[in-house]
């Protein structure tokens, strides 16, 4: 059976039209009137452009096809929008705007045949092109952590730039609606395959990635400890099981603020978190992006730095220490005074456990602590200011 352009281009009308309706619904029912515009306006707009190709009647001649294609490229514009959107950032529908009237003024003067038509052509596979670059920029640097479907969305688009730059280059040469010949049935229906298969792609992806990326936050709330942002307890195992092969030398630092329980009961417990909070925040800045950094417990630190040298990991070590009773006087009225034990050892090879390091830095902690605190003691030797 021969296939029928008409028909193929009614159903994509169709699809669009269903995914437009869908995500204005969804989004306006969860109180996001404005990710329900966004979200459903390129596909409304790919089906007026459906709706100009398939009933020719209304606007007869070339001023049909003109818009219908002045939509399909809004669409696309939209589309780079509805992403911008998803990622939380900021929408730039005045240079969409300005470009698909651009268009339409320079198909405007062309005939359906001669060098403007093919200019005209070629600039509307340009813009779509663009587009698309655009999408995936915005998608490459969106966030720190990308989703899986973050990256097959990417991957689809990089394709598409490709696809529609080579058409931009080859439209002298193919049919409309992929170049500037005259139509042909064959390629009316694969730009319709085109078109269709990546709106499936966008529509599912923009379902996808939000509730990835919610559920992501959620598996990260759960390695967070919500007072200093740092990683917790589950996040420090998670960390000690990922390395426990690695061959990379480590110091491991258990970090204890002195005569902590004083503190709370002599300025408030409000004062006791804010002491908690600058011992993160003053181990974060002296700590190299290297190193990794947990609280395991109330007022209890873990810091896992590579080791270079002994000499080099005191350093640090004591700056740790110096930093922290520093910073703390800047809490409040200047009235509360802490200190820093740290207990280290060193992991050189992944023949020695994490749990016999952390016996040892755990020993060599209460030695600090018992010995008139505020010392950074290394192994079984004592090393204080």
């Amino acid at each position: 059976m021969r296939p029928d352009p008409t028909t193929l281009l009614g159903y994509s009308t169709t699809l669009f039209l269903i995914f437009g309706l869908y995500f204005t619904v969804s989004e306006i029912t969860h109180g996001k009137r404005r990710k329900a515009f966004w979200y459903s306006s390129p596909f409304l707009a790919a089906s007026v452009s459906g709706f100009f190709f398939t009933s020719p009647s209304v606007i007869p001649g070339l001023w049909g096809l003109r818009l219908g294609a002045v939509f399909m490229t809004l669409a696309y514009g939209l589309g780079w929008q509805a992403i911008r959107t998803m990622l939380g950032r900021q929408t730039c529908l005045k240079t969409v705007l300005m470009l698909c009237m651009l268009s339409l003024a320079v198909s405007a003067t062309a005939a359906s045949t001669g060098t403007l038509h093919v200019a005209s052509s070629v600039l509307r596979m340009l813009i779509i092109t663009g587009f698309h670059f655009q999408v995936a920029q915005d998608l490459f640097y969106s966030s720190r952590t990308r989703t899986s479907a973050e990256r097959l969305l990417l991957a689809v688009i990089v394709i598409y730039t490709a696809t529609y730059g080579t058409l931009a280059l080859l439209t002298d040469v193919l049919p409309a609606p992929l170049g500037s010949l005259p139509t042909m049935v064959w390629a009316i229906i694969l730009y319709n395959l085109l078109v269709i298969i990546e709106g499936v792609f966008i529509a599912l992806a923009m379902i996808a990635i939000p509730r990835e990326r919610l559920a992501a936050e959620h598996h990260l709330l759960t390695l967070q400890d919500p007072l200093t942002q740092a990683g917790n307890r589950r996040a420090m195992t998670i960390w000690m099981e990922q390395n426990e092969t690695s061959s990379t030398p480590y110091a491991l630092f258990l970090l204890d603020i002195d005569h902590f329980k004083a503190i709370n009961d002599c300025h408030g417990h409000t004062a006791g978190d804010q002491v908690i909070i600058t011992a993160a925040r003053s181990s974060q800045k002296i700590l190299p992006q290297s190193a990794s950094f947990f609280r395991i417990g109330g007022e209890e630190f873990a810091v896992f730095l590579p080791f270079i040298d002994t000499c080099h990991t005191l350093n640090i070590a004591h700056r740790l220490k110096a930093a922290f009773t520093q910073d703390v006087k800047d809490i409040g009225d200047g009235i509360i005074e802490a200190t820093l034990s740290i207990g280290a050892d060193i992991r050189h090879s992944p023949e020695t456990s994490w749990l016999e390091v952390w016996q040892k830095a755990d020993a060599a902690l209460y030695v600090a602590k018992s010995t008139g605190r505020n010392a950074v003691v290394m192994g079984a030797a004592e090393t204080a200011d």
